[in-house]
């Protein structure tokens, strides 16, 4: 409690956690996320569920820039607390997973420095920014090859690995996805019988 009165708030919650429920432990935590948050964010994430929809940042998606940048839809993959686990429901764009043809992974693909500089900043705005976490990405072998993953990097924005698309997919269906405007106009493949298109993934 004395840490949540300094506004320490991510010593309070980590306390919090850890009391497992004991006592009030449940609703300090609540007042903690309110205090680091504000009630308006909290009250928004509080009663999100995993396969909800989640509105967040703004991107050019009709390919009209004459009316601005369209609001992002993502889909929720996962929830822990007050951090969501983000896919964003269309393609949003056409983008090489390296500009040159040469052995690279994750770690040094043109791909992941362009999601964490040129489309966050695009996509986002500075206090936006501020609420994606930087994150560990593990570097996940291929299950069916020992390609070599490189190795883990610490990101905002990355693609996901196969072992996390098993996880969070479970069918060929559910990983089905439609390209917007944008992203058809700046080069990618559309499929001609149901208007879908590839999406990378980051495993080797």
């Amino acid at each position: 409690v004395a840490l949540m009165n300094n506004k320490k708030y991510d010593e309070a919650i980590t306390a919090f956690e850890a009391m497992d429920g004991y006592k009030d432990s449940e609703n300090q935590l609540e007042n903690c996320y309110i205090g680091k948050y504000g009630e308006e964010k909290w009250n928004k994430i509080k009663n999100i569920k995993v396969g909800d929809t989640y509105t967040f940042g703004a991107y050019e998606q009709d390919n009209s820039t004459s009316n601005g940048k369209e609001a992002i839809e993502w889909t929720v993959l996962d929830k822990d607390g007050m951090s969501l686990l983000l896919i964003s429901k269309q393609a949003l764009d056409c983008q090489q997973y390296n500009t040159s043809f040469t052995d690279v992974t994750w770690e040094t693909c043109t791909l992941r420095k362009w999601l964490n500089n040129d489309f966050i900043n695009a996509a986002f705005s500075a206090d936006e920014r501020t609420m994606i976490p930087t994150v560990t990405v593990s570097a996940d072998k291929n299950p069916d090859y020992s390609t070599n993953p490189g190795n883990a990097t610490q990101d905002q924005v990355f693609l996901l690995s196969i072992t996390e698309v098993n996880k969070y997919f479970s069918s060929d269906s559910a990983r089905q996805c439609e390209p917007t405007d944008f992203a058809v106009a700046n080069g990618v493949y559309v499929n001609s019988n149901n208007g879908n298109c590839w999406w990378w993934l980051r495993s080797p």
